[in-house]
């Protein structure tokens, strides 16, 4: 495993900032809390036209998928999610988000509010059947 891995604390104040969680592995690393709650927070702000401290509460409580918008990733399928290879998942009846990715052949979770460690799967099919299920797919 080559990635950065990020555990989520079950505990307030990162609690429910699963978008985060998601889009550091998806980055790679490549994005702090600090700027990931300043574009959300924009966001929200932009497009429900919200106040800067209700803008901000909405992201600490959660996000809603089309934060991922932010950072270039769009609404796909598992079809394509299986051909590039990383994406996130959007499990809106859950309200949880996290990254999956396929290294050297393996599938693995980054999944890090629920696990420790990213978590291996040896197929994506397997991957799917434990984790993806019908949630919203991102690439």
């Amino acid at each position: 495993m080559t990635f950065k891995f990020l555990k989520q604390p079950k505990t307030p104040p990162d609690s429910k900032l699963c978008g985060f969680y998601a889009l550091y592995h998806f980055t790679d690393g490549g994005l702090t809390r600090d700027q990931f709650i300043q574009k959300a927070t924009e966001h929200y702000e932009t497009a429900l036209g919200l106040q800067h401290k209700e803008a901000e509460e909405m992201v600490m409580d959660g996000n809603d998928p089309s934060v991922l918008s932010l950072y270039g990733l769009r609404q796909s399928n598992v079809a394509e999610l299986e051909t590039q290879g990383v994406g996130v998942i959007a499990d809106t009846t859950r309200g949880h988000f996290f990254t999956v990715r396929r290294e050297n052949g393996t599938w693995f979770s980054y999944d890090s509010y629920n696990h420790d460690a990213p978590q291996a799967y040896l197929t994506f099919e397997a991957l799917k059947k434990a984790e993806i299920g019908s949630s919203q797919v991102w690439v």
